[in-house]
């Protein structure tokens, strides 16, 4: 595929963009509006609950979409080789922190001694960094050109496993 295809381009990017984009927005808060079902109100930005439970879900769909679109459209104007490079590393980030972050909660939870350090987010998304710049300095630029728009399928299962493995003590009350 080649850059020229913008419409397949805008549609790779926003997949890719939607899905990560939307589990840090679940896993951070970021709501661009709270829906109180009780009252039927609609507030911008995080709101604490009122008179009941709250809804952040729409909000943290109407983020992901913004922030997808844009991103998408940027990823139609700039060059082919940057593209791929960015997507590469974009998502060798995300599989790492997925792979990262899970490996600490793991050792976390079946560890004899407190490892607190281990609970933070911030540690995992700096080595997640780190690991994904390594690859994508150390990926042959043949490599991008044949793997790119394969990452469509691999960042959203990623990204289900994320909120799967978060979501699951309401699975399993």
């Amino acid at each position: 595929m080649t850059a020229h295809d913008r419409t397949a381009v805008f549609a790779l990017a926003f997949g890719v963009a939607f899905s990560v984009i939307y589990v840090i927005c679940t896993e951070v808060n970021l709501p661009l509006l709270t829906y109180h079902p009780v009252t039927g109100e609609i507030g911008p930005l995080f709101q604490p609950p009122k008179n009941g439970p709250v809804m952040y879900w729409y909000g943290w769909m109407a983020t992901a979409l913004i922030g997808a679109l844009l991103l998408a459209w940027i990823a139609t104007a700039i060059p082919e080789q940057w593209l791929q490079r960015m997507l590469t590393f974009g998502c060798a980030a995300a599989a790492a922190y997925l792979i990262l972050y899970t490996a600490a909660l793991f050792i976390y939870d079946r560890a004899t001694v407190e490892l607190e350090f281990l609970k933070s987010r911030w540690l995992s998304a700096a080595a997640a960094v780190i690991v994904s710049a390594l690859v994508s300095y150390l990926v042959p630029p043949q490599w991008y050109k044949r793997v790119w728009h394969g990452w469509i399928w691999v960042v959203p299962l990623g990204a289900i496993s994320v909120l799967a493995y978060y979501l699951s003590p309401y699975f399993t009350r």
